[in-house]
């Protein structure tokens, strides 16, 4: 089968062995993946520096990090830096083929959509655990369902920031995760002003229903912001940005009210203006992936689940909510990508995310 990897900074395309089944894994045959932008452009310039797989469970046993290549049931331990070769993907959709022993409520020929970054590569065929996978309700495309690890993503951030009914929040950065945080934002009855450097990420903005979106380097953006929140700054910003300076963090705490909430979503410099923080006493978050139970083995590879009365919202639940927005329509992933492209192309669609004028995702699709 296909597999996209990580190649001292670029994307190659190779043949590697179906995976094998695990008790408590489901087998799918790809539909469709989803480029998570940001995260994955940044693998591959990492890719150049430090070839090889990192930890996929921090701070666990070194056994943890697996491929699932080979015959059914096998584990194969990999250890950094021997192929050079890093996996990319972790947001897909597809038919399931087969399930492991002790899945009882997936069966083969279901539509599901899949997540982890350990197992839900851009590849024909993944192998995915019970606690990564959700059913696709009915109405949602398998197109639209291999956005489900970026929209589960975008949950847990908002989560994070605490926000609720009626609050305002700035979303620093309207790429792929900026956009979908946005609507569920605003499905959720919370107000939305958006800021971005890129003018066709801000006419993307404005497209899907967004008046409020500014350049945050333009000279009126802070009163604007300000105007918008009653004079007092927004409950919280979310920096879902992707860069080494350290002035969108501290620009966030600016946009802040006082005692507000910045939620880091993407990557950017961590030096922080003292000054700036203490004036309006501003809580600093790092949103954890797709929510609670991610880099747990025991959740995620062996299945256990968190008792709702104790973890109302897991990754999982934060997955199947997702798609039931996109079931209601209350969120459209239709303008976030060019039509889908063969996986065999899968250069010249990262390649795509590298112009001037690039789409704020791509997706593949494995009928080849």
């Amino acid at each position: 089968m296909k597999r996209i990897y990580a190649r001292l900074g670029d994307a190659v395309v190779r043949d590697v062995a179906e995976p094998g089944l695990r008790p408590g894994e489901i087998l799918v045959d790809t539909s469709f993946s989803t480029v998570s932008s940001g995260t994955e452009s940044l693998i591959l310039r990492r890719s150049v520096e430090n070839p090889g797989v990192d930890e996929e469970y921090p701070g666990s046993e070194g056994h943890w990090p697996k491929i699932r290549d080979g015959l059914a049931g096998e584990i194969f331990p990999v250890p950094a830096g021997t192929t050079g070769d890093v996996a990319l993907g972790y947001s897909a959709s597809g038919v399931v083929r087969a399930v492991g022993a002790g899945v009882v409520d997936i069966v083969p020929g279901m539509a599901v959509a899949c997540s982890g970054s350990q197992c839900a590569h851009h590849a024909q065929v993944i192998a995915v655990p019970r606690n990564l996978v959700a059913k696709l309700p009915e109405g949602v495309t398998l197109q639209q369902g291999s956005y489900v690890t970026l929209g589960a993503i975008a949950i847990e951030s908002l989560r994070k920031a605490d926000s609720r009914f009626g609050e305002s929040i700035v979303i620093y950065g309207l790429g792929l995760l900026g956009l979908l945080t946005a609507q569920i934002a605003r499905a959720s009855g919370i107000y939305v002003i958006g800021l971005d450097v890129d003018p066709n990420r801000l006419k993307l903005a404005r497209e899907l229903g967004f008046d409020q979106v500014y350049d945050p380097n333009d000279a009126d953006t802070d009163a604007a912001v300000s105007a918008a929140t009653g004079g007092f700054g927004a409950d919280a910003v979310l920096l879902s940005v992707v860069s080494e300076s350290n002035d969108p963090l501290n620009h966030a705490m600016d946009l802040c009210r006082q005692r507000g909430t910045v939620v880091g979503v993407g990557v950017f410099g961590m030096t922080i203006d003292r000054a700036r923080m203490g004036g309006h006493d501003v809580t600093i978050k790092q949103t954890i992936a797709y929510g609670p139970g991610r880099y747990d083995p025991r959740y995620e590879e062996e299945s256990i689940d968190y008792p709702i009365g104790l973890v109302r919202w897991t990754e999982n639940r934060n997955m199947a909510l997702f798609l039931r927005l996109l079931a209601d329509s209350k969120v459209d992933v239709s303008g976030l990508a060019p039509s889908p492209m063969s996986v065999l192309d899968a250069p010249a669609g990262y390649a795509l995310l590298k112009g001037r004028d690039r789409p704020p995702t791509v997706q593949f699709h494995y009928n080849i």
